[in-house]
């Protein structure tokens, strides 16, 4: 069985925005069972806030953005990754800001502010969704899929050979649990390119981006020193998926296969898959039926893409 657990103590965080290039405090608190992950704002009086789920989703083009009437809140997905990893199901994130911290473009602080802490088990069960077929999103020639298959598994290929032959195809694939994460996935940072810099800024997006907080490619090679993986943005890409799936607000029992995904699909899978979860809770015994018509669908699918 599987329990709901908060951060043990109050963490403090402060950095800049990725976008913003302001300055940003963040405080996560413990927060009861079946609070969810809540992010407030320091700046309206309000203390409604936001909860961390798909159907607050404002914005999902270069960074998550999830908001009501009350306010917006912009790049949450490497806390969110981390929270999932580290089974934090409950927590209040108050926010000085307008956008969460970029820090090194990585999870890493964030581990290892939750490793300093530790996580509080709660008695309240936590939610588990145990993928019953493939599902899958997809959108010229690229795709994302879930497959039944135990523990929470992710196989992810990029392929950037257009804009820089430094990152080129890049495929990983893990296991998901706690150590993996935080050894393997958490330290990877965000990346960009050079030629896309300028319109970046010039449409006020990246304004805090620096060597210090993002990978920066040319056509040929790295701008920063060196990298932590070889395959770096790869890995970067699973955080980013990690963190968007977290949006769903319960744990996901699948693999997950991603060719040249991103957020807008990241979120389009996870609707699609809280969607089967209802019908399976209306319903639930599937039928051989519905079993049997889904893998014809996906079979179909496969030989479209030349899926392995």
């Amino acid at each position: 069985m599987l329990l709901q657990s908060t951060v043990a103590t109050e963490i403090l965080i402060e950095g800049i925005g990725l976008h913003s290039g302001l300055p940003v405090s963040v405080s996560i608190q413990p927060a009861p069972e079946d609070t969810g992950i809540l992010f407030r704002s320091l700046m309206n009086d309000t203390k409604r806030g936001v909860r961390a789920h798909y159907t607050n989703l404002q914005d999902a083009q270069n960074a998550i953005t999830i908001g009501n009437e009350s306010f917006n809140i912009q790049t949450i997905e490497h806390f969110m990754a981390a929270f999932y990893a580290f089974g934090i199901s409950n927590a209040v994130v108050v926010v000085h800001g307008s956008e969460m911290p970029i820090l090194d473009g990585s999870s890493k602080e964030i581990v290892e502010a939750l490793n300093r802490v530790g996580v509080h088990t709660q008695g309240a069960i936590q939610e588990m969704f145990r993928i019953p077929y493939p599902i899958w999103v997809e959108e010229n020639g690229r795709y994302l899929i879930a497959l039944p298959s135990e523990g929470f598994r992710i196989t992810y290929t990029i392929d950037f050979t257009s804009k820089s032959a430094a990152v080129g195809t890049q495929t990983a694939h893990y296991v998901i649990e706690r150590d993996t994460f935080a050894e393997s996935i958490a330290p990877a940072r965000t990346f960009g390119f050079y030629e896309e810099l300028e319109y970046l800024k010039s449409n006020t997006l990246a304004l805090g981006g620096s060597l210090d907080n993002a990978l920066v490619f040319t056509k040929d090679g790295l701008i920063n020193d060196n990298l932590r993986f070889s395959n770096e943005c790869v890995r970067h890409k699973m955080l980013d998926l990690i963190g968007d799936l977290a949006l769903i607000g319960y744990r996901l029992s699948g693999h997950f296969i991603a060719h040249k995904a991103g957020h807008t699909m990241d979120l389009a899978l996870a609707c699609k898959i809280d969607m089967v979860r209802k019908r399976k809770q209306r319903s639930s015994v599937m039928s051989r039926q519905v079993l049997k018509r889904r893998e014809l669908e996906f079979k179909k699918f496969k030989e479209r893409i030349n899926f392995w």
